[in-house]
């Protein structure tokens, strides 16, 4: 069987996923590993400030898209370019055994970073390491650097800077290491959580997330969980002047981190060790926190002191407040919309077989869908072939036996019918399982293409009891309202009085979702660009960067 690892297309990142490939090879010598190089957002961008990125995981994103639309069974990323939280849907399946974790200083003409004079230009897009820096050496000048190594180097031989860091990991892997002056020792650089390490990730529960785990590092495992959860308790990011280093003796674990103000001025150490991992996680937040890590982070994170309102229903209400609220938002939970069971003929599900698709539009349809199934007494037909909007319904329709083999890259129906279309035979019989009300235009479209298509209305959306009254209570003093599809915008416009102060932001996961905003008087001030609770808070937070000069 074969096997595709996605891997970004730089030299490096092809010479770490074949390490991957080559460990999964000679676990299981009867399969084929082949690598799938994919263009990636930070890519793309190749002039972008990484400090200025509106999101975290601009090298990881396009993989993981890789893996949700069926392009890559397995995806290889630098585990330091991991987001602080996990994409609903995927695992972190294995850690290939840790490099050197440290960062070296390459300096023109040789030189450590002591001896570098007073003035001079050290290159780095990392606040983190920028930080550490001025923090032993004020007089230096962190200058932005971007690219893959070669062309780092190829900058400081241009004199574009006098010295450079980089991670000792990549220029070991690239047999490059020589070309370092310096092995920076933790007590001035530690590492951003992860560093050194590779992470293969995977469909949840899939084949290939199994096979992964067999070739984890269950040393470097603990290591690099440790360092994200205290990355995530924390509230911080992979673009946050914080550094943490977790090493594994024995059965305890020690864990060491720093945080920093951008200028270096303000340094807060903290060091734990024991046999409870979280404990030794929460020991290191909690001195931190003691010490004014709280104030420092919040600098970096974007939403703090936000008052968000998450209109969504309450089970979904989780995840968007969880990721708002780990950006130092004040996340205000407010549903306007509750989820109210349709009654389906049991007969329905008897006859399943005979539907080549099904096709799910949300992952309240997937949980009405799947009682059903149950009060049925009827089983999942393992031949029937599933299509997800997006990712987040795709992960609910993965946790309820019902694998989506098609999930489109833009998560709206006019996408889904794209993608559907062109898998689908002549005459493909679907089942479109989906909430009252719902826009025709999936329906529509299948059909304008040969296909013949069965509407199932599983559950509507209504106002839950007391909307209006917690809505004026929560309304004066929140500063933002977040609506993840039409029906929430409708029954909040219903449910409430009058028009929005000048002051509140309206932030739409999507433009058919802003669309109807509009229509009903709204003015939108934030439109998600991908059509997910993530994308949601990456747009939320790109409108609070400013714009740099």
């Amino acid at each position: 069987m074969r096997f595709r690892l996605a891997t970004r297309g730089s030299t490096l990142a092809i010479i770490q996923a074949q390490l991957v490939a080559d460990a999964l090879t000679k676990r299981y010598p009867e399969h084929e590993f082949a690598l799938t190089p994919l263009t990636t957002h930070g890519d793309r961008h190749p002039s972008m400030r990484l400090s200025d990125s509106p999101r975290e995981g601009v090298f990881v994103k396009d993989l993981e898209q890789a893996l949700l639309d069926g392009r890559a069974e397995l995806a290889v990323h630098s585990a330091k370019d991991l987001q602080t939280l996990p994409t609903t849907g995927l695992t972190l399946a294995a850690f290939l055994p840790r490099e050197d974790a440290r960062d070296v200083l390459v300096a023109r003409p040789a030189g450590t970073l002591a001896q570098l004079p007073p003035g001079a230009r050290v290159g780095t897009g990392s606040p983190r390491r920028a930080a550490q820096i001025l923090a032993v050496r004020p007089d230096l000048k962190p200058v932005e650097i971007r690219g893959n190594v070669d062309t780092r180097l190829r900058r400081l031989r241009e004199g574009a800077a006098d010295a450079l860091v980089l991670a000792a990991a990549g220029l070991a892997r690239l047999g490059r290491l020589g070309e370092a002056h310096e092995l920076l020792p933790f007590e001035v650089m530690l590492p951003a959580p992860g560093q050194g390490a590779l992470a293969v990730q995977a469909i949840d529960g899939s084949e290939a997330a199994g096979m992964a785990a067999a070739i984890d590092d269950p040393r470097t495992s603990r290591a690099i969980t440790a360092e994200r959860a205290l990355l995530r308790r924390l509230g911080g990011g992979c673009l946050s002047a914080l550094g943490a280093y977790a090493v594994v003796e024995g059965d305890d674990l020690t864990l060491q981190a720093v945080v920093l103000d951008v200028g270096g001025t303000t340094v807060i150490r903290a060091q734990a060790r024991g046999r409870q991992d979280t404990d030794v996680v929460e020991d290191v937040a909690a001195s931190l926190e003691s010490q004014g890590a709280g104030r420092l982070l919040s600098r970096d994170a974007s939403l703090a002191g936000l008052r968000i309102m998450v209109t969504r229903a309450d089970r979904q209400a989780a995840a968007l407040a969880d990721a708002l609220s780990a950006l130092g938002a004040q996340a205000v939970r407010c549903p306007v919309i509750a989820i109210e069971p349709i009654a389906v003929d049991p007969a329905i599900f008897r006859d399943l077989g005979q539907y080549d698709w099904l096709v799910l539009t949300s992952a309240n349809g997937v949980d009405r869908l799947r009682d059903l199934l149950r009060e049925a007494q009827v089983a999942f037909p393992a031949a029937l072939k599933v299509a997800a909007i997006g990712p987040e319904t795709a992960a609910r329709a993965q946790e309820a036996g019902m694998t989506p083999t098609i999930v489109p890259q833009r998560f709206i129906a006019e996408e889904l019918a794209d993608a559907l279309s062109a898998a689908m035979v002549p005459g493909a019989r679907i089942l479109l399982a989906r909430a009252a009300g719902a826009r025709d235009v999936l329906p529509d479209q299948l059909r304008a293409r040969g296909a013949r298509v069965d509407v199932l209305e599983t559950y509507r959306a209504v106002p839950p009891r007391n909307v209006r009254a917690r809505l004026a209570a929560c309304l004066p003093d929140v500063d933002m309202v977040t609506f993840t599809s039409s029906s929430t915008v409708r029954h909040f416009v219903e449910a409430t009085p009058g028009s929005l102060p000048d002051r509140m932001l309206v932030a739409c996961i999507g433009p058919i979702t802003a669309e109807t905003a509009r229509e009903l008087g709204l003015r939108v001030d934030i439109i998600a660009q991908e059509y997910t609770t993530r994308g949601l808070v990456d747009a939320i937070v790109r409108s609070r960067t400013p714009i740099p000069a």
